[in-house]
């Protein structure tokens, strides 16, 4: 009986608390908010913001507020425009200590004038706005509104941060998605207020700056490359852009970039080639590329639009531990900058080329791709190049001796330089002879290829070097393409010039047609490693490597000319036939 009755008495002290507690929970109508009482700062109050002392406080302060029900306030204080009750939306909020429960709020000078600046106050202005403090309890709101006015800082600051957004820009209008900029520094660090982005604008669209990627941050923009406060640019056109922001003088420009290339002996055309690589969005371009021995001295660069003004280096001490990657720095920003730069080393293989210029990248990545041996000679994107190479694996373990044979029979023993074995000359090689390598001269040693047929197969007929190193497992070729260079020196000069690709014809010799004028310079030139020049002015003669200008064309008209080469390129035998 004890234990029923301690349940019983327990069950009427339950009851009676949840009567108790039903009492207390008055209907939102039957209960009030008095609403706070503003202490400081006093109505129309004037403050200045201190540019010295940017997080110098400016304090709000208020009496309570208290709900007839004793229900907890909370509080916000906001800025709004002079006249506004759209406390919804202020200018700034701010939320007070312990839970919103104090009594006072505190936001700071820099707060305060961007703020301002995000509506476009000039600096220096006198800004008349509204501070109010709004009491909360559940869904009823009680406001206090005092007139406020400030000045705003006498310069405008330059942001840590700029965004492009807009939906001319690859995030649209959406500015959760803006596209951050590059802050350029000194070579103190110091922010210097000029910024860049590389990215894809979209035609007949619009764009702008923001210093933060959020809606209530300051929008710049203009037409004409002049950037003022809440403006919008008009899209230069479909493309690829390197976006320029100058927030000193308050100005922007454009870069088309119709294509970032490699260029350098470590890729297929070597320094007067291109290799372009290809946009796939995000300020990142990319492609698959052969690099080519000598990869120990080959260098590369990155080149927009096949303009020597743009380029793009290896910041030095920043390689990657495999060599194949590091940082970028635009040659002609290093030095402000306080980089030091170099070309990128070369490697050997097709690789993935990664350039990513994006606001916090600017690098380049080099990826290995493993790919079917091809063992072919010659074979090239682009066998019209000055000077066309390229490699494939070999397989097997170095030799005494290596010999490279021509339909079984041996052409040219190749010189050992430890592992590696070279053609000391270039061979004139045909497409329609097939060619092995051997550790006999006789073709009955040890065959060595990448594919397991024996066998080497040639693109094209060329006089070719050949290297094969069995360190790395990689034959290595090589071969010249030459061109006539033909010019007034007097007149245009050499800008001025006729570059005329000559035809290879077996064995070691080029020729070409074409209009020759009287009294101009002539040249054979592979650039610019092949020079072929004579000071003689017979229509027949020898010319060497290096040597001078040729003058010997005395009267206008169509000329076959022809060049028979030493199999090492030293020397050459040449003749003009008038057509």
């Amino acid at each position: 009986m004890k234990k029923i009755n301690i349940f019983f008495a327990l069950m009427v002290l339950i009851a009676a608390w949840s009567c108790e507690e039903k009492e207390n929970m008055d209907p939102v109508a039957t209960w009030t908010v008095n609403g706070p009482v503003v202490s400081m700062p006093a109505n129309n109050a004037s403050v200045v913001l201190d540019e010295t002392n940017p997080t110098a406080p400016t304090r709000f302060e208020w009496q309570p507020s208290t709900a007839s029900n004793r229900f907890v306030v909370q509080y916000e204080v906001v800025l709004l425009p002079a006249g506004s009750t759209d406390y919804a939306n202020p200018i700034l909020s701010i939320t007070p200590g312990n839970n919103a429960r104090d009594l006072s709020a505190v936001a700071t000078a820099e707060q305060i004038d961007y703020a301002l600046s995000t509506l476009c106050h000039a600096p220096g202005a006198e800004v008349q706005l509204q501070w109010a403090v709004i009491a909360k309890v559940i869904d009823k709101r009680e406001v206090s509104v005092q007139n406020i006015t400030f000045k705003r800082f006498a310069n405008e600051r330059i942001p840590a941060t700029l965004f492009v957004t807009g939906e001319a820009t690859e995030g649209g209008s959406d500015v959760s998605q803006a596209i951050p900029m590059r802050a350029i520094r000194n070579a103190e660090g110091e922010l210097t207020g000029r910024y860049e982005a590389y990215t894809h604008l979209k035609e007949g669209a619009t764009f702008f700056f923001r210093d933060q990627a959020i809606e209530k941050s300051r929008k710049l923009g203009g037409p004409e490359g002049k950037l003022s406060c809440g403006g919008v640019i008009p899209s230069p056109g479909e493309g690829e852009y390197l976006i320029r922001a100058n927030l000193v003088d308050n100005t922007y420009e454009f870069v088309k970039i119709d294509r970032w290339s490699l260029v350098g002996d470590a890729v297929e055309g070597g320094w007067g080639g291109d290799v372009p690589l290809e946009y796939i969005g995000g300020g990142v371009w990319e492609k698959e590329i052969i690099f080519y021995l000598p990869y120990e001295t080959a260098g590369w660069i990155l080149r927009a639009n096949g303009d020597w003004a743009y380029l793009l280096k290896r910041v030095k001490e920043s390689a990657d531990a495999d060599n194949k990657g590091g940082k970028l720095v635009m040659e002609s920003q290093a030095a402000g900058q306080g980089l030091e730069f170099e070309d990128m080393p070369g490697t050997t293989g097709l690789h993935k080329v990664t350039v990513d210029l994006s606001a916090d990248a600017y690098t380049y990545k080099l990826t290995k791709i493993i790919s079917p041996v091809q063992t072919i000679v010659g074979k090239a994107t682009d066998v019209t190049a000055n000077a066309v190479s390229g490699t494939f694996a070999i397989e097997g373990e170095a030799p005494a001796e290596l010999y490279l044979l021509e339909d079984g029979a041996m052409i040219a023993q190749l010189t050992k330089d430890g592992n590696v074995f070279k053609s000391e000359k270039y061979l004139a090689l045909q497409a329609s002879k097939s060619y092995s390598l051997n550790s006999k001269a006789d073709g009955t040693g040890t065959a060595f290829d990448g594919d397991d047929d024996g066998v080497i197969t040639v693109d094209h007929d060329q006089a070719y070097q050949i290297n094969v190193d069995f360190d790395k497992n990689e034959l290595s070729w090589k071969h010249y393409n030459l061109k006539l260079f033909h010019w007034d020196e007097a007149g245009g000069g050499w800008d001025q010039r006729q570059e005329l690709l000559m035809t290879y014809v077996h064995p070691y010799k080029f020729e070409v047609t074409g209009n020759l004028n009287a009294g101009f310079h002539s040249k054979f030139i592979s650039p610019w490693d092949i020079q072929f020049g004579s000071s003689g002015t017979a229509l027949s003669g020898t010319m060497t490597n290096g040597g001078a200008n040729y003058t010997g064309i005395n009267s206008n008209g169509s000329y076959k000319a022809t060049i028979t080469v030493s199999n090492d390129f030293a020397t050459g035998e040449y003749s003009f036939v008038k057509q």
